[in-house]
C-alpha cells in the first residue's frame, strides 16, 4: 500500500495544483490587479528613462537593436494592460459585483497575472544591460558648418571652383588658402566643407579651427571627436596621435585646418601622410603665404579681394534702399571704395551706416575713412583695424561699447550664451533698472545690425559670436596701450598654471576660462579689477583663504563648472561684486554664510549641477538681487524678503521626492509676494492646487508683470522639460486636469506648450483651442492616450485655431492614428513651418490629399519622420482618379504643389514606407535637402530637377539609392551629384 501512495499523491498533487491556480485566479483578483498597476508604472517609468536618453538633448546616439525591440515589446503590454484594466473596471460593475461572471473573471485573472510576470521579465531584462541603451550613430561624411549662400559666378564661386579642382588633381595632395584676416577665406573652407562634391570624394570631411593660441591637445580632440573616439582626459598626446592614426590610416579623409597661424607637425597630431595611395587631401587656410611653404603645400590659392561691382552690391545688401537716395549714393560709393573689396570691412561699415538717411553722416563717414591717420598706413592689415574702428567708434554710447568688448573675454570662434551675457552686464551695471533684459537684447540685436557681433542660435540657446578680426580688434582696444579696460585673457592652448602675481595688477578684467588650472595665486593685489572668468577649470579644487582679499572693486565672478568644494571666508571682502556664478559645480555641497555680507549682490547663479541642497539663511540678506537661479530642494529661504526680485529660476528634478507639495505651496506662498518679478524658470508644480495658489496670489502674475515663464505642473522627467528657451513655457504632465482654471489661465499666455507623459488628453484641443491663440510651439511627449493631434469636428467654421504655431512636434505616441480629423478651419497652422513626428507606431499616413490640396500648409518648410513603423504614405490620394493626376514632368505649371515652401524632407526608420504620394506627380519648388535612412520600401522619389528645381542635397545608403526606381536614366543621372552616401 505504501508503494501506491506516493504516486496516488503526486497525481493529486498534479491535478491539485491547476485548480489551486485557478482558485487564486479569481480569489485575488483585485490584490493580483493593483499588483500588476504597480509593476506596469515601474516599467513605464523605466521606458521614459530610456527614452529620455536616447533622446537626450546633444546626443548624437541611436537606440541599440535590442533596446529598440524591448520598447516596442512594452508598449504592446501597455496596449494589453490597457485592456486589462478597462475589462477590470467593467467587471467591478456588473451588479455592483454581487453577481459576477465567474468564466470572465477566471480568464481576466489568469491574464492579469501572466501580464503582471511579462512586465517583470521585461524589468530584468532591461537590468542586464551591461553596454547601455545608446549605440554610436553612423558618422555623417560631412557635419554641415553654418555659413553664407555663395551665389554663382561671384569671385569667392571661382575660388571654390578652384580648390575643388586643386581636390580632383592626383597630384595636390596639400592645398593652401591664404590672404588677409576678413577677405573671405573661411566663408570658401565653409563652402566647401558643405559642398556636395565633396562628399561624393571622401569617406569623412573633417573640420578643425586651428586659431592664433592653438595646443595640440585642441587640435586632436577636435578630430577625436568627429571620429567618434573615446579618448580619456590623462591620455598623453602620443596615445591620442596614435589612436587618431589607427582611425584614419583606414580611411580616405579630407582635412580641412581653418585660421592657421604657423607650422604643425601632423605626425604629432596623428595624421597619416598622404599619398596616392590613400587619395586623401589636406586644405589649410591662413593669413600669411610662409605658413602654406611651411606646411609644404603642393598649391597656394590666394584669396582676392571683391571686385567694385560684388563689392557696391554687398555693400547695398548692409546698407538697405536709402544709398538709392541720390543725394547719398555718390557718398556711399566712396565709403564703399574705402572699403578695398574686403568683405568683412564692408560689412561692418555698411552695418554701421544701415538705413542712415542723414547725408551730414554720411560726410563724416567719408571724411573720417579718408583722415590721413587712416589713409596713410601703408599695412593693409592696420587698415584695415582703422575702418573697423569706425563702426566701433560709431556705437551709440560707452555702455554699448563696453558690451561689445565683454565679447573678447570669451575664446576665439566661442558660442557665447545671450543671456550669460546679459546676466554679465548687469553684474557690470551696463544695463540697469527694470527691463534689463529686454535692455540687454536691444543691444545684442543693435551689435548683431553693426556686424560686430555675429548670431549663433542653436536648438538649446540663442548665442553669438565674434569674428576672429573683430575680437582681435576688442583685443588691440583692450591692450595696454589701448584706449579701453585693460583685459588680461588667456585662451587657445590650456594653461594648468595661472598668470604671475604681477600680471594681475592694473588690469580690469581676467578671463582664465576653460583651462586646467590647479592652482591660484595666495593673494593677488589687483584692487582695480572689475571681472574675474574662472569657469571651465574642472581641475580647480581649491580657493587660497586670502584670495579675495585685495578685490574689493570686483563685480563679476564666475566659478561654475569648477571642481571647488567651498568658498573661502575672504569672499566677504567682495564688498562690491554685482554678480556670482556658480553653476555646475559638482563638489559644492555648501554655500558660506559669508554670502550675506555681499549687500550689492545683483546676480546670482546656482544653476543645474551644483549640490548645494540647502540655501544659508543669510541669502535673505541680499535685498538688492535682482536675479536668482537656484537648483535646490530645500528652498525655505524667505525670499519673500529679496522684494526687488525680477528673474527667478527655481530648477527641479521632479522625480527627486524632496521636492514634495508642501515644499511646492511653501515656495508658491513666497513667490506670490514678489512684486517685481519679470521672468520665473522651470517652477514645478507638482500638482493643479499649487498652481491655482500661485496664480490666485501672485500680484505679479495677475497684473501681467511676469513676461516670461517656464511652468511645470505634474511629474514631467526632467530630460526633456529642461531644456528649453527662454519664452513663456507651460508644461504638463502625469494626469493633471487640462479644464482647471489655473491651467487655462497660463496656457492662454504661454507661446510653448509641452505635454510630457500625460495620461489623458486624446486630442491638443481636448485642452481649448480657443486658448492657444499665442502658441509658437507645441511638443507632445510620450502621451499614451493621444489618438489624433488635432480633432477638428464640432469645431465652428468660423474659428481660426492656432494661427502662430510655428513648430509641431509629435513623440513616443503610440496610438496616434492621424495628425487630424475633420475639416481644418481657414487660416489654421498657417505659420507652421517644423513638423517633427518620432515613434508614432500606428501612423499609417500624414496627410489627405482632398485636406491638403484646399488646405494647404503654406508655409511648411521642415517635415521629418522618424521611426513610425506602420507609416506607408506620406500623402494619400483618397478620392481623386490617379490618371487625372499624371502629368508630364516637362508641364511645369500643371504640377501640384502642395507644399510649396518645403525645404527639407527626412525620413527615418520609416520601414513600411512606399511611397510619397503614390502615382502622383508634385512640384517641390523650395525643396532643398531630402535625407533617407532605413526605408527599404520607398523605391521612388516624386522628384526631379524640373520638380525641385532648388534640390541640393540627398542623403541616404548606397544600397537604397542603387535600388531606387526612375521613370528614365535620365532624371537619375540629373540627381545623381547631389546624392550623399551614408558609410557605416
Amino acid at each position: 500500500m505504501q508503494s501506491l501512495a506516493a504516486p496516488v499523491f503526486e497525481i493529486a498533487k498534479w491535478l491539485g495544483d491547476p485548480i489551486i491556480r485557478r482558485i487564486s485566479y479569481i480569489k485575488n483578483l483585485e490584490k493580483n490587479f493593483q499588483n500588476l498597476n504597480v509593476k506596469a508604472n515601474v516599467l513605464y517609468s523605466r521606458r521614459d528613462d530610456i527614452k529620455g536618453e536616447i533622446s537626450r538633448p546633444g546626443s548624437k546616439g541611436t537606440a541599440t537593436n535590442e533596446c529598440e525591440n524591448w520598447l516596442k515589446e512594452v508598449e504592446r503590454l501597455q496596449d494589453k494592460v490597457n485592456v486589462i484594466e478597462k475589462e477590470y473596471h467593467e467587471e467591478k460593475k456588473c451588479l455592483m459585483g454581487w453577481c459576477p461572471d465567474v468564466s470572465l473573471r477566471l480568464k481576466l485573472g489568469k491574464r492579469v497575472v501572466e501580464s503582471t510576470n511579462s512586465i517583470i521579465d521585461l524589468l530584468e531584462k532591461s537590468a542586464s544591460w551591461v553596454g547601455g541603451v545608446v549605440i554610436d550613430a553612423p558618422t555623417k561624411i560631412a557635419e554641415p558648418v553654418p555659413g553664407p549662400t555663395i551665389e554663382r559666378n561671384t569671385s569667392t564661386d571661382r575660388t571654390l571652383q578652384k580648390i575643388l579642382g586643386c581636390i580632383k588633381d592626383i597630384k595636390k595632395k596639400k592645398i593652401g588658402i591664404w590672404g588677409m584676416g576678413g577677405v573671405g577665406k573661411t566663408t570658401v573652407m565653409k563652402s566647401l566643407n558643405n559642398s556636395a562634391e565633396i562628399t561624393q570624394l571622401f569617406e569623412i570631411v573633417i573640420w578643425v579651427t586651428v586659431s592664433k593660441d592653438w595646443s595640440l591637445q585642441n587640435v586632436q580632440n577636435v578630430i577625436a571627436k568627429r571620429l567618434s573616439l573615446n579618448l580619456g582626459s590623462d591620455e598623453s598626446n602620443d596615445i591620442m596621435a596614435t589612436r587618431i592614426y589607427q582611425e584614419l590610416e583606414r580611411k580616405k579623409f579630407i582635412l580641412l585646418l581653418d585660421d592657421m597661424w604657423e607650422k604643425i607637425e601632423l605626425d604629432n597630431v596623428g595624421i597619416p601622410r598622404i599619398n596616392l595611395e590613400n587619395g586623401s587631401k589636406i586644405v589649410l587656410t591662413t593669413r600669411r603665404l610662409q605658413v602654406c611653404k611651411s606646411m609644404d603645400t603642393d598649391v597656394e590659392i590666394r584669396v582676392d579681394i571683391l571686385s567694385e561691382e560684388e563689392a557696391w552690391k554687398l555693400f547695398q545688401n548692409k546698407v538697405g534702399d536709402v544709398v538709392e537716395n541720390p543725394s547719398i549714393q555718390s557718398l556711399a560709393k566712396d565709403v564703399m571704395k574705402e572699403c578695398h573689396g574686403l568683405p568683412l570691412s564692408i560689412i561692418v561699415v555698411g552695418g554701421s551706416l544701415r538705413k542712415e538717411a542723414n547725408v551730414h553722416v554720411w560726410k563724416n563717414a567719408l571724411n573720417e575713412l579718408c583722415s590721413p591717420t587712416t589713409c596713410e598706413i601703408e599695412d593693409m592689415e592696420e587698415q584695415v583695424f582703422k575702418r573697423l574702428k569706425f563702426s566701433f567708434d560709431r556705437l551709440n554710447n560707452d555702455n554699448t561699447k563696453n558690451c561689445f568688448l565683454y565679447g573678447a573675454l570669451y575664446p576665439e570662434d566661442h558660442e557665447i550664451p545671450i543671456d550669460r551675457l546679459i546676466e554679465y552686464w548687469r553684474g557690470e551695471g551696463f544695463i540697469n533698472g527694470a527691463g534689463a533684459y529686454d535692455k540687454g537684447h536691444a543691444i545684442v540685436k543693435h551689435l548683431i545690425d553693426a556686424s560686430l557681433f555675429e548670431s549663433a542660435e542653436t536648438f538649446f540657446t540663442d548665442s553669438v559670436k565674434m569674428h576672429d578680426v573683430i575680437r582681435d580688434l576688442a583685443l588691440r582696444i583692450t591692450s595696454p596701450t589701448g584706449e579701453g579696460c585693460r583685459f588680461l585673457v588667456r585662451d587657445g592652448a590650456w594653461i594648468s598654471e595661472p598668470p604671475r602675481e604681477k600680471e594681475w595688477e592694473n588690469v580690469e578684467r581676467i578671463s582664465l576660462m576653460h583651462h586646467r588650472l590647479k592652482s591660484l595665486p595666495q593673494s593677488p593685489y589687483c584692487l582695480k579689477l572689475l571681472t574675474l572668468f574662472l569657469q571651465g577649470n574642472s581641475t580647480l579644487t581649491k580657493i587660497p583663504a586670502a584670495f579675495f582679499d585685495h578685490m574689493a572693486s570686483l563685480r563679476v565672478l564666475d566659478l561654475s563648472s569648477t571642481g571647488i568644494e567651498s568658498l573661502p571666508e575672504s569672499v566677504s571682502n567682495l564688498v562690491s561684486l554685482r554678480a556670482l556664478f556658480l553653476n555646475g559645480c559638482p563638489n559644492l555641497k555648501t554655500l558660506t554664510s559669508q554670502v550675506g555680507a555681499l549687500k550689492e549682490l545683483d546676480v546670482l547663479a546656482l544653476g543645474a549641477g551644483t549640490k548645494i541642497d540647502c540655501l544659508p539663511i543669510e541669502i535673505g540678506e541680499l535685498t538688492k538681487l535682482r536675479l536668482l537661479n537656484v537648483f535646490c530642494h530645500e528652498l525655505r529661504v524667505r525670499i519673500s524678503r529679496l522684494s526687488l526680485l525680477e528673474d527667478l529660476s527655481i530648477l527641479v528634478d521632479p522625480r527627486d521626492g524632496r521636492w514634495d507639495e508642501s515644499l511646492a505651496n511653501c515656495v508658491a506662498e513666497e513667490i506670490c509676494s514678489l512684486r517685481e518679478l519679470t521672468h520665473l524658470g522651470f517652477c514645478y508644480f507638482p500638482n493643479v492646487e499649487c498652481l491655482e495658489q500661485f496664480v490666485q496670489g501672485s500680484l505679479s502674475w495677475k497684473e501681467k508683470h511676469i513676461k516670461t515663464f517656464q511652468i511645470v505642473v505634474g511629474f514631467c522627467y526632467s530630460s526633456f522639460w529642461r531644456y528649453t528657451k527662454r519664452g513663456r513655457t507651460l508644461a504638463l504632465g502625469g494626469n493633471v486636469t487640462t479644464h482647471a482654471n489655473a491651467i487655462v489661465e497660463v496656457l492662454s499666455r504661454a507661446d510653448a506648450l509641452k505635454l510630457i507623459g500625460h495620461g489623458g488628453v486624446r486630442d491638443l484641443l481636448e485642452i481649448g483651442v480657443e486658448n492657444m491663440n499665442e502658441l509658437k510651439m507645441c511638443e507632445i511627449l510620450c502621451c499614451q492616450e493621444m489618438v489624433t493631434a488635432m480633432d477638428w469636428n464640432g469645431l465652428q467654421e468660423e474659428t481660426t485655431a492656432l494661427p502662430n504655431l510655428g513648430f509641431l512636434r509629435l513623440y513616443g505616441l503610440p496610438n496616434l492614428r492621424s495628425l487630424w480629423e475633420g475639416s481644418m478651419p481657414p487660416g489654421t497652422l498657417f505659420s507652421l513651418t517644423k513638423l517633427h513626428l518620432w515613434g508614432c507606431e500606428k501612423l499609417r499616413k500624414l496627410f489627405s490629399w482632398r485636406r491638403i490640396n484646399l488646405q494647404q500648409l503654406p508655409n511648411l518648410q521642415e517635415l521629418r519622420v522618424r521611426e513610425c513603423d506602420e507609416l506607408e504614405e506620406i500623402i494619400v490620394n483618397e478620392e481623386e482618379k490617379v490618371d487625372q493626376l499624371q502629368h508630364d514632368d516637362d508641364d511645369d505649371d500643371a504640377l501640384p504643389s502642395l507644399l510649396p515652401k518645403l525645404r527639407v524632407l527626412s525620413l527615418r526608420g520609416v520601414t513600411q514606407l512606399g511611397s510619397i504620394c503614390k502615382g502622383v506627380s508634385l512640384a517641390f519648388p523650395a525643396l532643398e535637402h531630402i535625407d533617407v535612412r532605413s526605408c527599404p520600401n520607398l523605391k521612388r522619389l516624386p522628384v526631379g530637377i524640373k520638380k525641385a528645381p532648388n534640390l541640393r542635397k540627398i542623403c541616404g545608403e548606397r544600397e537604397w539609392w542603387e535600388a531606387l526606381e526612375w521613370e528614365n536614366d535620365a532624371i537619375k543621372q540629373q540627381l545623381q551629384p547631389f546624392f550623399h552616401s551614408l558609410y557605416f
